[in-house]
């Protein structure tokens, strides 16, 4: 680390309000190896960060962090071994449910399952939260080609809904990828903006949403680019509704999108600065805006850097700033408070 950057972490005072990170990952030591046992070294073509315990919580004491909601990044779990993503996802939510039994006012747990399997993701819910008791739920866009909003899922998102689960979403690399197009850019810069957009559309189309109305879904990343494409999609649908399928041709049935963007909650991970936040309030009140760092995918310098944008931006007042950074996250977490 160079100097500046050392000054950087040191001189940043932050915000009086403590955080709560909900878009925040973990790396236990089970869950690096199936990374090389599957030759995923460096993932989407971003190196893997190390991570441990310490680094964690020093992080977080730079960043003002009282609470860091634990969950699993990409490329997820499954690295098409059913059984080996049903052991894997047990042993990884163990790990952070004993982080937060012993860190019970820093740490929580946003738990993995073993999709697209619906039996094995249905009793993976029923032990994170009975036995667990986790605080929620962490689903990759898509897992071995199958995307959230497939109805093969329903069965899933029931029984999340029966918990009224908080569900976040984080984005994974496409099911396909066209060849011979920005080579070597690697997938989160781009491919994660337009996976986690598909993915909530689909979801809205498909009408995951509009069932399941019990689970509170987080969207990453300041939403992707659903805030630009929503104005395309909703006169879309208005002129020629018959093309998006059976399930929304009836009058009943139509779907106001921006009436569900408002609905879902935001992370605001990432430099979202100063456009793409703009865009989101347009849509979404404040009070569905939550904060994220990144870490350690992000590093703690950037992670720090961010912060500091969000602290002095003009887009929010002192007021929006506490919403964003704690109090929005203790309604979908009371045991938080």
């Amino acid at each position: 680390m160079n100097k500046e950057m050392e000054n950087l972490i040191k001189n940043y005072k932050g915000n009086s309000i403590p955080k709560i990170d909900m878009h925040v990952h973990y790396l236990p030591k089970t869950y690096r190896e199936a990374l090389l046992n599957s030759g995923e070294e460096n993932p989407d073509g971003f190196p893997t960060p190390e991570w441990n315990l310490e680094m964690h919580l020093e992080a977080m004491k730079h960043l003002g962090i009282s609470t860091s909601m634990l969950s699993i990044s990409s490329p997820h779990i499954n690295f098409g071994d059913k059984n080996a993503a049903k052991i894997l996802a047990r042993k990884v939510n163990e790990d952070a449910a004993e982080l937060v039994k012993r860190y019970p006012d820093k740490f929580g747990l946003l738990a993995s399952l073993p999709l697209p399997n619906v039996e094995d993701s249905i009793e993976e819910i029923k032990y994170a939260k009975d036995v667990l008791h986790a605080d929620g739920f962490a689903l990759p866009t898509n897992t071995q080609e199958i995307y959230l909003g497939n109805p093969c899922l329903d069965p899933i998102f029931e029984e999340l809904n029966r918990y009224k689960a908080v569900v976040v979403l984080h984005p994974n690399k496409p099911s396909s990828v066209p060849k011979n197009v920005v080579e070597g850019l690697p997938i989160p810069m781009m491919e994660f903006f337009f996976d986690t957009t598909r993915t909530v559309i689909n979801m809205i189309l498909k009408g995951t949403l509009k069932r399941f109305q019990d689970i509170k879904f987080v969207i990453p990343h300041a939403g992707a680019f659903l805030s630009i494409l929503a104005d395309r999609i909703v006169p879309a649908l208005q002129i020629t509704p018959d093309s998006f399928g059976d399930n929304i041709k009836k009058e009943e049935d139509r779907i106001d999108v921006f009436d569900v963007l408002k609905g879902l909650y935001y992370d605001i991970a990432g430099a979202c600065l100063p456009r793409q936040l703009t865009d989101l309030l347009q849509i979404v009140d404040v009070n569905n805006l939550l904060y994220g760092s990144d870490y350690p995918y992000t590093p703690e310098v950037g992670c720090i850097a961010l912060a500091a944008a969000l602290d002095k931006t003009d887009l929010l007042t002192d007021e929006q700033r506490c919403a964003i950074y704690r109090d929005n996250a203790l309604k979908l977490f009371p045991r938080l408070k």
